[in-house]
């Protein structure tokens, strides 16, 4: 696999993935910097990006190494890597591809573990940490301050938490905030989900809101008619005391888990999936999970799901291909609703690989 390197050169580079360019100039070392950036999902404009410093022989090895065909494109992009300003894509198989993704480089599993070190870090400040509700609400107790960040725009309003139990009843602190809000929301109040960090004293946890103001509200002058709900993980809603799917999913996609997520589902958990991405119209989430251009214009269209029947699989599964019919309500984005079967089919090549949603029938029924 690709061109070797000296055991004693993997264990320098590895050690010197903390060190800043100064430092290692510093004591003599000769580097070369390499630039990871990462995403919550592909086109998103908030990007983090990291700059290490590294041995000379690692950027020097993955300029040279050999590049063969890529005979499957890379699964979700990970993160974004520029090694002697040439850019790469690295995959959440920890595989690395040309910025065309044409290609491959054949790495060392030591280069390749040093690149995954590097995109860790950068992951660490960019998503928010899987905290349990139970200990998150320890940190943002009430009246306590935090700052969201929608991990999509990358933008940030404070907010105040006045209520709340078995998730954080919150309202934006002043009417500058509320104005960033709605700007997130593209100027409406949407019950719709979002991924986002919360920073509460220097800790961050991954979350996730809607943007929609009910309730009361007892911050004067924001601008905000009541408040709203941030979920984190293994909260759940005040009336059913259930978790709610959508936010939990979205949590998951704050602290940069949605791959393993949706790698390890079940067919049943990806239809689940399915529908909580088309009711808050995450357009990547539902890549992730649909052949390249799968969506049917009536899916596209879909403004709100009403209604849904439980998916129903069949008891004898296949394993590599399962159709499961599932009868739906929702309401179009010209208003008009309507019900439908529609027809799915996941398939996957081989056992240990993962399910997707190969095709998609709909049949109005009203």
């Amino acid at each position: 696999m690709g061109y070797p390197i000296p055991v004693r050169a993997v264990f320098l580079f590895c050690a010197l993935l903390l060190l800043s360019p100064a430092q290692s100039q510093a004591i003599g070392l000769k580097t070369d910097e390499v630039t990871v950036s990462v995403f919550v999902s592909s086109g998103s404009p908030y990007v983090t990006t990291r700059t290490f410093a590294v041995n000379y022989r690692l950027a020097r090895y993955i300029e040279r190494a050999k590049k063969v065909p890529a005979s499957v494109h890379p699964h979700w992009t990970r993160a974004s890597i520029t090694v002697k300003r040439r850019a790469y894509v690295f995959d959440h198989d920890s595989r690395l591809f040309t910025a065309d993704r044409k290609s491959m480089l054949l790495l060392s599993r030591q280069a390749l573990t040093a690149l995954d070190n590097m995109v860790r870090q950068t992951e660490k400040l960019h998503f928010g940490a899987m905290t349990p509700w139970d200990e998150v609400k320890t940190h943002l107790g009430l009246k306590d301050y935090a700052t969201v960040v929608d991990l999509e725009t990358g933008k940030k309003f404070r907010v105040q938490r006045r209520a709340g139990s078995r998730h954080a009843d919150v309202q934006p602190v002043s009417k500058k905030d509320t104005l960033i809000m709605k700007e997130i929301y593209q100027g409406k109040w949407s019950w719709k989900r979002r991924a986002i960090r919360v920073e509460v004293d220097g800790r961050t946890f991954a979350a996730s809101m809607n943007g929609m103001p009910h309730g009361a509200g007892a911050i004067r002058g924001n601008d905000f008619p009541g408040h709203f709900c941030i979920h984190f993980s293994g909260s759940a809603t005040h009336l059913r005391k259930k978790q709610d799917p959508r936010h939990q999913l979205m949590i998951r996609k704050a602290a940069g888990l949605l791959p393993q997520t949706l790698s390890r589902a079940r067919p049943e958990e990806i239809l689940g999936y399915f529908f909580s991405s088309l009711n808050d119209h995450d357009a990547h989430t539902l890549a992730m999970m649909t052949s390249e251009g799968l969506l049917p214009e009536e899916v596209r269209l879909v403004e709100s799901l009403k209604h849904q029947e439980p998916v129903l699989l069949p008891k004898s599964q296949g394993e590599l291909l399962i159709e499961a019919p599932v009868k739906v309500s929702y309401t179009t984005r010209q208003g008009r609703k309507k019900q439908a079967t529609w027809r799915f089919w996941l398939q996957r090549f081989a056992p240990w690989e993962r399910w997707l949603i190969a095709h998609i029938e709909t049949e109005e029924t009203q």
